[in-house]
């Protein structure tokens, strides 16, 4: 029997497999439910395989979405840091503006408030060599500049013009040696000389031993050597001497004025003495 199926296993292999599909055709031709094995086979071999691809595409997307945000992200930090900066410049200039808008204001109002008349300049230079205590002023005699002027801010005393030219003057600062200005004590009217050269910035001399002089004490012009105008600040008592003997006492003083940060300046004519015209300027000329 196994030998007559082995010699024919061919011829009924193919006859099984009409009869097979003779009877698939028949159940699928007589309106009821469609028999279709392969089509099973192939959808329950393809489904996990396209549910596999929906969710690796979905993760490379994810992927690529966050890749895209991640990029974006950093180009608008990266704007948003340019833009800082970008605003703290602007801010950096508006308030370098309104700095300088309000020394100007301050330097008018003192201009307004000073008898005769005052030149508004800028230091252009100082001496750095340490022998001289000395700066550039960028207004000379063709401003009306001339030797001998005081010079001024609204915080305190400058210095005095002592050399000009046609665009430019050079003024000898409060704290050098050479320096002297005819002082009074604010609170006890006590009098003396502040020279420069002292470790402090300045020196009060001359003052009577008498005199009731303190540290603290705020010391100003008094407008009697005849150039600066009376009543300016010039500093504060900071130490008063330790001599025991003679007629007059020594106090250090701090200047009133920081000549490390001078901007700008006014350059005043001594009391009774006006402004010289600008050479070439006609009498109420335009």
């Amino acid at each position: 029997m196994l030998g007559l199926l082995r010699r024919h296993s061919t011829p009924l292999a193919t006859v099984a497999l009409l009869l097979a599909s003779l009877a698939l055709l028949v159940t699928n031709s007589s309106g009821g439910r469609r028999v279709d094995p392969l089509g099973v086979v192939f959808l329950e071999v393809v489904t996990p395989i396209a549910h596999l691809s929906r969710r690796v595409s979905s993760s490379l997307a994810d992927t690529w979405n966050s890749y895209v945000d991640l990029v974006g992200a950093r180009q608008e930090r990266e704007w948003l840091r340019s833009r800082v900066r970008d605003l703290e410049a602007e801010a950096d200039a508006a308030g370098a503006v309104a700095r300088e808008n309000e020394r100007l204001t301050e330097l008018l109002e003192l201009r307004e408030s000073l008898p005769g008349d005052a030149v508004a300049a800028r230091i252009t230079s100082a001496d750095a060599s340490g022998l001289f205590r000395t700066a550039t002023l960028n207004k000379g005699e063709r401003a009306g500049v001339a030797k001998g002027f005081a010079v001024v801010t609204p915080g305190g005393v400058v210095g005095k013009v002592v050399a000009t030219s046609p665009h430019a003057a050079r003024i000898l600062l409060l704290d050098d040696h050479a320096s002297g200005v005819d002082a009074l004590v604010r609170r006890t009217r006590a009098r003396g000389i502040v020279e420069g050269g002292s470790q402090a910035g300045c020196r009060l001399k001359y003052v009577k031993r008498r005199e009731d002089i303190r540290v603290g004490d705020k010391v100003i012009t008094s407008g009697l050597d005849g150039i600066f105008p009376k009543g300016m600040p010039i500093g504060e008592i900071v130490h008063l001497g330790e001599e025991e003997h003679g007629l007059y006492r020594t106090a250090e003083i701090r200047p009133a004025v920081d000549f490390s940060k001078l901007e700008e300046v006014l350059v005043v004519a001594p009391p009774n003495r006006e402004v010289p015209p600008v050479p070439g300027q006609a009498e109420g000329g335009g």
